[in-house]
């Protein structure tokens, strides 16, 4: 039963037993109760048009197991201030589906814990206003939201790169910054004129200019050899999703840091196809994070036909699955399987060829 039905049954009750007593101060009480109830109502009824409450979070990015504060102030026009409000407040983590919904004192800061990677979603949905006596009060629905990324612990993979993958030539829109190599679309360097070097690649008007035979070198694009595809598929908790995001943001930091360009896909459902991110250096790194944490979890579709269908044409040196699992397949065949109970020691210990 509510507040105000609560106090309906005692102004009935009040009103009954003074009939049945014929005692006037029972109902002297009750006509005091309705007075009292008038007077409450229409101080709610003016703090809920002159109130307005906020949802504050100065960080937008943030790293596991990391604290935060969650400001909620609430204001309101005139002397008139409410007894006390209070803010619903839902936190949602996107990637890992984990929802969970709490009521907080309004005009005041909380440390919220960060426990689970992922993107979290504050969403303030309704504000309790009560009148002097903290006894009555009036909901207002608030549509605020909040969003912090909260990156993973990065672990790394040992990853041994054969000469297929280092020395992989390819088409691509990226060149390398320190070597040569023939796509005479980009121009690498103009140099001295060395035995060897073809007629064709000679800067005429270099060489006009300098009074000395100068060649042209081409650029080598930077094209990836592989392409980390996320496969999603099988219901599992917030914990496993929370190993799943750590095991692939540490096999690509891990492909990264051995200067191995290359891509990581997964499915969006808000492109309703197979969307990918490409790799090189840790701003791209972070880049695909931003990407991923948006990422929807719940999905039902075959990933590698999918991106088999989609880059059908694509060449690439190994195509590798990330499953809930916490497996890595490179055709059909596992070669790493991290532990959750230990993921960091098993993802240490996995020692990938490519």
């Amino acid at each position: 039963m509510g507040r105000l039905g609560i106090a309906v049954a005692v102004i009935v009750w009040l009103f009954y037993m003074s009939m049945i007593y014929g005692s006037a101060a029972m109902a002297l009480a009750g006509f005091a109760l309705i007075f009292f109830m008038i007077f409450s109502y229409v101080e709610l009824l003016w703090l809920w048009k002159n109130s307005s409450a906020r949802l504050e979070i100065p960080l937008a990015m943030a790293s596991q197991n990391e604290k935060i504060t969650i400001n909620l102030p609430v204001e309101t026009k005139g002397k008139l201030q409410p007894g006390k409000v209070r803010c619903l407040l839902e936190v949602r983590n996107t990637f890992s589906g984990k929802k969970k919904k709490k009521w907080f004192l309004g005009n005041a800061a909380y440390p919220y814990e960060l426990k689970q990677a992922g993107r979290y979603e504050f969403g303030l949905k309704k504000v309790r206003i009560y009148d002097l006596t903290g006894f009555f009060y009036v909901v207002r629905k608030v549509k605020k939201c909040v969003s912090v990324d909260v990156l993973p612990e990065i672990c790394y993979v040992p990853v041994h790169l054969t000469d297929a993958v280092r020395n992989f030539f390819g088409d691509a829109d990226r060149y390398d910054e320190f070597r040569p190599g023939y796509d005479p679309s980009e121009l690498f360097d103009v140099r001295e004129f060395q035995r060897g070097d073809r007629v064709q690649n000679i800067h005429w008007k270099l060489s006009a200019k300098a009074d000395m035979w100068m060649v042209k070198e081409h650029s080598m694009p930077k094209a990836c050899a592989i392409t980390i595809l996320t496969d999603f598929s099988g219901k599992k908790s917030g914990a496993d999703r929370n190993a799943y995001l750590k095991l692939v943001a540490g096999l690509s930091f891990s492909l990264m840091d051995q200067k191995c360009a290359h891509y990581v896909a997964w499915y969006s459902e808000e492109d309703a196809g197979i969307v990918r991110s490409r790799v090189d250096d840790e701003e791209s790194f972070y880049l695909f994070l931003y990407r991923f944490l948006r990422a929807q979890t719940q999905q039902k579709v075959d990933v590698v036909q999918m991106y088999k269908e989609k880059c059908r044409y694509e060449n690439l040196v190994h195509l590798l699955v990330v499953t809930m699992d916490l497996e890595i397949k490179c055709e059909d065949e596992i070669i790493g399987k991290a532990e959750k109970e230990k993921l960091s020691k098993s993802m240490g210990e996995m020692e990938l060829v490519l």
